[in-house]
């Protein structure tokens, strides 16, 4: 009963984020500047032009928008983080752990977004009503490739660990394990980006992690004793 409600969990996840990418699908920026493309056969490689509708506009490049997310739960008595391997297939930092992230596409918010990418990285589904804004990091030089980050936050109380390993993995070779990190011995690995500082940031402090683990374990005792 429980494997067929985490399948449908993902069957209805899988089809609302499809769903969003045929709404939004045809949703380009800056639509009404580019009107057509103007390109020249005569010179090939050449960078393609634009034509304006009324006064024309230069279109700047900018900066691409970021999700992170820092979740939190009590798993195997341990107040831990949800993290993956960085594999092969990844352009930066292989062989290291990060908490999940990604790019925002033109189809979600950024709640959705990381909830896409929790899916995609770690096979694990979170509510977006679980997940809290905490942070948009807009300095260049604390973002990777300069791109701007929106970061989340979720605590999730207890939970059992298991994840469905078949759906592991957005892009090929690019997630080579899924773990629960206790934040105790987040010292013990090597981080991507400035992860380690930021879990750092977002978990609460060693007297109240442990307070939660023990609080945690003492409703799983009284459960256990009353039968539940």
């Amino acid at each position: 009963m429980k494997s067929n409600n985490i399948i449908h969990k993902v069957q209805t996840l899988q089809k609302e984020i499809h769903s969003r990418e045929i709404k939004y699908g045809f949703n380009v920026p800056y639509k009404a500047w580019r009107e057509a493309y103007i390109t020249d056969e005569s010179e090939p490689g050449k960078e393609p032009s634009f034509k304006c509708s009324g006064k024309p506009k230069t279109i700047y490049s900018g900066r691409f928008c970021a999700v992170s997310g820092f979740i939190f739960a009590i798993v195997n008595g341990k107040y831990s983080l949800l993290a993956n391997l960085r594999g092969p297939g990844t352009p930066d930092y292989q062989g290291c752990w990060n908490a999940p992230c990604g790019y925002l596409e033109n189809c979600e918010n950024s709640k959705q977004g990381i909830q896409r990418e929790i899916f995609e990285e770690c096979a694990f589904i979170i509510d977006t009503k679980d997940i809290k804004i905490v942070d948009v990091e807009t300095e260049p030089e604390e973002c990777n490739n300069g791109n701007v980050t929106i970061r989340h936050r979720a605590f999730l109380g207890k939970i059992n660990p298991f994840v469905i390993k078949q759906y592991t993995g957005g892009e090929e070779n690019e997630v080579d394990a899924i773990k629960w990190i206790p934040v105790d011995d987040i010292e013990k690995y090597n981080w991507a980006f400035n992860h380690k500082t930021v879990i750092k940031k977002y978990a609460p402090n060693k007297f109240v992690r442990k307070f939660l683990e023990l609080i945690y374990r003492l409703v799983s005792l009284n459960k256990e004793y009353s039968g539940e």
